[in-house]
């Protein structure tokens, strides 16, 4: 019987992720896909900051920036009239290195992505699907089933997660609930190509506001190429099922039936259609996203509109947060069963809390878009054209949308890996480490590695190295500067840095070393 650590099931860009950091930490990997090849289109375009930042672990931020667009800016239409131009990167411009949004189709992203893990020498079995499987408690049978012979082979595993997006048999497998409701309208997505001289087609993104809907054109890397997104209106009086498939295909509707709309609302030249698909959105997330040593990722646990660009940066982080905890767990052999299961149990109850924000927040922002109305049209076509470069004036209001738009926004304050302890500083446990950079260096030059770490900005206290040392911990000690306080951080004050860069605790006094002793203790980890 095949055997490997973890069994993943699914390889778009969850999976390939997951499996890119699980092997660079030495854990064994089996990714399965039942695809007979990588996607050749996708729904997904944009990459947030945080993706951005946390791809320095594996070294693929620059090949990421390589391929990416750069979003320079964002205009506002109203009847063909233009209304606003938001420049978006002077909105993160203190926050991270990359205070952009990246644009790059899925279908090269997660090529990128498999190039990387076929040179680790980690091929995905392609036309490969779950049947089933059994968790016996201390490991997992899964069987498959190869399309290519319709032949079966069961795998041992220690776990196995489902990043098979929103049909994932590893979801139906443990049994959980997908709680929540489909939006009436479907949704389309065109990849097209247009004449350069439009304003459409000028490197930036353009979003439409009609008294009906609304349009967004997103260009990404090669010139005159754009990803037009919107409502279809053509299907306003068809009856429909809520629980009825999650990617619900509209067959029915062409691009020739709403490009008339399209035409009235833009007044767009298109010159080429490359790829059309419509679809109806959901917004769920799952009752669970761990059932013992089974989990689930990404679509398979939280699926919402395309507003704001949140469902693969969201699945992305989900990987993340889950491959150092299931590499910890399985290389600390001397680790307990109880802090074992703390460990992992802290992935649902950080990633689902954040689902169900990401979830409320896209389904607020697609009601306002698309609903019918007297206010939604005075919402639509009156206020937020002209409120938007007015709010944007302020950088604080900057500040805040890029914050909440590239998911840095993300915290897991509360969770039982943060600190508890009062804290009157702006960053709290569970806050991701703030950016600063100051003329002698940057503090996120130190993070692509994936272990936990220890910043001092200012003095580092007597004892402190010589416990690093012996608990083979990596200390960093910056020289204090004004962007260090401006970031939110304090002097000479300790920070425990957990594998995702996420602070997990901040320690100051007489005792710091007893104090992260006892943090490490008292939930069973070793460093």
């Amino acid at each position: 019987m095949p055997e490997t650590d973890v069994l993943i099931i699914g390889a778009g860009p969850t999976g390939l992720v997951l499996a890119l950091w699980l092997h660079r930490q030495g854990i064994n990997v089996h990714i399965v896909d039942q695809a007979e090849a990588a996607a050749k289109n996708s729904r997904a375009l944009v990459v947030h900051a945080r993706i951005v930042e946390l791809y320095q672990q594996l070294g693929l931020t620059d090949d990421l920036l390589a391929v990416g667009h750069q979003l320079p800016a964002t205009n506002i239409w109203v009847g063909g009239h233009h209304r606003a131009h938001i420049p978006l990167q002077e909105f993160g411009q203190k926050l991270t290195p990359y205070p952009f949004m990246l644009t790059l189709p899925q279908d090269e992203h997660e090529r990128l992505l498999e190039r990387r893990l076929k040179a680790l020498g980690v091929t995905v079995e392609r036309r490969t699907r779950l049947l089933n499987f059994v968790d016996h408690g201390s490991n997992i049978t899964a069987t498959l089933l190869c399309d290519t012979d319709e032949s079966e082979m069961t795998y041992n595993a220690a776990y196995i997660v489902g990043c098979d997006g929103a049909h994932s048999a590893v979801r139906h497998g443990i049994g959980t609930k997908y709680e929540g409701d489909a939006y009436k309208p479907f949704f389309y997505i065109a990849d097209i190509e247009g004449d350069g001289d439009s304003p459409f087609f000028n490197g930036e993104a353009h979003v439409t506001l009609t008294n009906e809907s609304f349009y967004l054109v997103i260009p990404y890397a090669q010139r005159r190429h754009a990803r037009l997104v919107g409502v279809t209106l053509a299907d306003d009086n068809a009856t429909y099922d809520p629980d009825h498939t999650l990617s619900e295909h509209h067959p029915q509707i062409t691009f020739d039936d709403i490009l008339p709309q399209v035409k009235k609302a833009l007044n767009i030249k298109i010159e080429k259609l490359n790829w059309f698909s419509t679809y109806r959105s959901h917004h769920r997330v799952a009752e669970k996203f761990r059932d013992n040593r089974a989990f689930i990722v990404g679509d398979a646990a939280h699926i919402h509109s395309p507003v704001g660009g949140q469902g693969m940066n969201t699945g992305i982080m989900d990987a993340i947060n889950l491959a150092w905890k299931l590499a910890t767990v399985i290389k600390q052999t001397e680790m307990t069963e109880d802090a074992k299961s703390q460990l992992l149990e802290s992935y649902e109850t950080e990633r689902r809390a954040f689902a169900m924000k990401i979830v409320s927040s896209t389904d607020t922002g697609f009601t306002t878009f698309t609903a019918k109305g007297i206010f939604p049209h005075i919402l639509r076509t009156w206020i937020i054209p002209y409120l938007a470069p007015v709010v944007t004036w302020f950088s604080h209001t900057r500040t805040e949308m890029f914050r909440a738009g590239s998911q840095l926004i993300c915290t897991y304050r509360g969770s039982g890996l943060s600190q508890a302890a009062e804290c009157t500083a702006a960053v709290h446990p569970g806050d991701r480490l703030p950016w600063a950079k100051t003329q002698q260096d940057d503090n996120f030059s130190t993070l692509s590695d994936i272990c936990w770490q220890l910043h001092v900005y200012g003095d580092q206290q007597p004892g402190l190295g010589e416990w690093c040392l012996r608990r083979n911990v990596k200390l960093f000690v910056f020289d204090w500067d004004e962007q260090h306080a401006k970031a939110g951080l304090k002097k000479d004050v300790v920070y425990l840095l957990r594998p995702d860069h996420y602070i997990a605790g901040i320690f100051e006094g007489d005792s710091v070393e007893s104090a992260l002793d006892d943090y490490f203790s008292s939930r069973g980890l070793a460093c």
